[in-house]
């Protein structure tokens, strides 16, 4: 049996386990776990309780042998990534490489972090599809971590700096949008589906998914034929959180909604009605006002509105699409119906034509209810 001698509060615990012969350090962390390390004697085991409590105070966190690259990845995360004031769309341009990174590299300890287990995550995104563009920008969000981690001495030097790329990487994916018949028949392959109202809110307004899933009832104006763009929907770990932080300055914006959207909206309005009496006290009522939600009224997870949607293109005979090539295909539909470029920008709620035209190769003649008109034209009155 461990006898144990404790300090005072914040001070941590140290005691003797019996059973190990050994004298461990013990410390509760901020999160509600537990933090230990053992010694063989009674002084060695304060002199690693200070050293925790150290780590704890200027960090956050407490880093060992045993703490893994997602530990550092978190702290980074709240100190920089989500502490520092920097342009919205490379704040999230930073959590997009985090994400990826935590998913490869997440359990990997901070001692076996080398140049060798880098590279084989980065040729592990690039089967995956990313572009020589993309994994640069990953691996320069990792060399920031990993210099804010050497400085700090949590790592022992800075594995980056050997890193190269694969080789044969294409410079940038190509883009791709649906055809007017290919986008006709994804909609009529989703008249029965629950969210059929959110591809075409994503279809025919360009929106971001997490614009769309951040849409709150009051911002959408079904009497006035307006949508309002105030929102962007993100989830940090497993906490959602509906934030006004959108990607450009422009993004926020306010939208005519075409006809044959307005009547989708409405529908679907009244059937999520009916799914809040169905499910009752299962309803979480955290989230009311939220237009897209899953079967319990929570945020509906990014993550699944993709496999969701890959699902329904594959189902529909298109072949796997994601939800972001619907906003790909609003600009090629309004830049084929005449829109000009500067209307198109301001749709798609970028920061003036140079991003529109650098994405999007269609040839526009120089003219922001401009999307209302062509897709209702698209489309006809009624989905």
């Amino acid at each position: 049996m461990a006898t144990r001698k404790r300090r005072s509060n914040g001070e941590g615990t140290i005691f003797f386990d019996k059973s190990r012969g050994r004298w461990i350090a013990l410390i509760s962390l901020p999160d509600g776990r537990r933090k230990k390390a053992s010694a063989l004697t009674q002084k060695e085991a304060r002199l690693k309780l200070v050293e925790m409590l150290a780590d704890l105070e200027n960090h956050g966190a407490v880093f060992d042998q045993r703490s893994r690259f997602q530990e550092l990845s978190s702290l980074w995360r709240a100190k920089v990534v989500e502490a520092k004031v920097m342009a919205p769309k490379t704040r999230e341009m930073k959590r997009w490489a985090l994400d990826r990174l935590d998913s490869l590299l997440g359990d990997v300890k901070l001692v076996d972090l080398n140049a060798e287990r880098i590279e084989g995550a980065l040729e592990v995104m690039a089967a995956e599809g990313l572009s020589r563009e993309s994994l640069n920008k990953i691996k320069s969000v990792l060399n920031q971590l990993c210099v804010f981690g050497e400085r700090r001495g949590l790592l022992r030097k800075n594995p980056v700096s050997i890193v190269e790329l694969p080789g044969n990487l294409p410079e940038r994916k190509e883009r791709r949008s649906l055809t007017v018949d290919q986008a006709r028949t994804l909609l009529k392959a989703s008249s029965g589906d629950r969210l059929h109202a959110l591809w075409a809110t994503m279809l025919m307004l360009g929106l971001r998914p997490g614009e769309a899933t951040a849409l709150q009832w009051d911002a959408v104006d079904l009497d006035n034929l307006v949508l309002h763009v105030r929102k962007n929907l993100r989830k940090v770990d497993t906490v959602f959180e509906l934030s006004d932080e959108l990607k450009t300055k422009r993004s926020r914006r306010s939208l005519d909604i075409p006809p044959p959207l307005v009547e989708a909206l409405r529908s679907h309005r009244d059937y999520q009605d009916l799914e809040r009496k169905q499910a009752g006290p299962a309803w979480s009522t955290d989230w009311d006002g939220l237009v897209f939600t899953s079967l319990t009224g929570t945020p509906l997870d990014l993550s699944n509105v993709r496999r969701d949607f890959g699902r329904l293109t594959e189902a529909a005979g298109l072949g796997h699409w994601s939800p972001n090539e619907l906003r790909h295909t609003a600009v090629s539909i309004l830049s084929a119906a005449g829109v000009p470029l500067e209307h198109i920008a301001d749709v798609m709620g970028h920061d003036g034509t140079r991003m529109t035209s650098q994405v999007y190769r269609h040839v526009v003649t120089p003219s922001i209810g401009a999307a209302a008109g062509p897709m209702a034209r698209v489309f006809g009155e009624r989905l």
